[in-house]
C-alpha cells in the first residue's frame, strides 16, 4: 500500500472550494433551522396574544411551540458546530492527499431535525383540534 500523496495545484483548489462551498451550504442550512425555531417559538406567544385579546383560554398546545422552536434553534447550532469540525476535518484531509469520507455528522442533524419535524408535526395536529 503507497503512502497518500498530495493532489495536484489544480485538483486541491477545486477541492478546497468545494469544501467551502459545502460548509457555506451548511450554514444556510443552520440559519434556516434557526430562523425557523424562532418563528414556532413565537408563534406560541401570538397565540396567546390573540386568545386574550380575545377573551377567551389559550389552548394547552400553545405551550408547546416554545420547546419546538428551541430544538430547531438548537439543530441549527448544532448543525453550525457540526459542519465547521467536518470542514476543518476535510481541510486537513486535502492537504495530506488523504480524504475519508464520514456519514456521522450529517445523521446526527438529519436526526435532531427529524425530531424536531415530527414535534412540529404533533403540534401541528394538537393545535387543528
Amino acid at each position: 500500500m503507497s503512502t497518500p500523496r498530495p493532489p495536484a495545484d489544480s485538483t486541491r483548489a477545486r477541492e478546497h472550494l468545494a469544501n467551502e462551498r459545502t460548509l457555506l451550504a451548511w450554514v444556510r442550512t443552520a440559519i434556516a433551522l434557526m430562523g425557523l425555531g424562532f418563528v414556532v417559538a413565537r408563534f406560541g406567544l401570538f397565540l396567546r396574544e390573540i386568545s386574550a385579546t380575545a377573551g377567551i383560554a389559550a389552548g394547552p398546545e400553545s405551550a408547546y411551540s416554545a420547546p419546538i422552536g428551541i430544538l430547531l434553534v438548537a439543530s441549527g447550532i448544532v448543525a453550525m458546530v457540526i459542519s465547521t469540525v467536518r470542514f476543518f476535518q476535510a481541510r486537513r484531509q486535502i492537504e495530506r492527499g488523504a480524504f475519508v469520507p464520514e456519514a456521522y455528522p450529517e445523521i446526527v442533524v438529519v436526526v435532531v431535525t427529524l425530531v424536531a419535524g415530527g414535534a412540529l408535526v404533533a403540534y401541528l395536529a394538537a393545535s387543528a383540534r
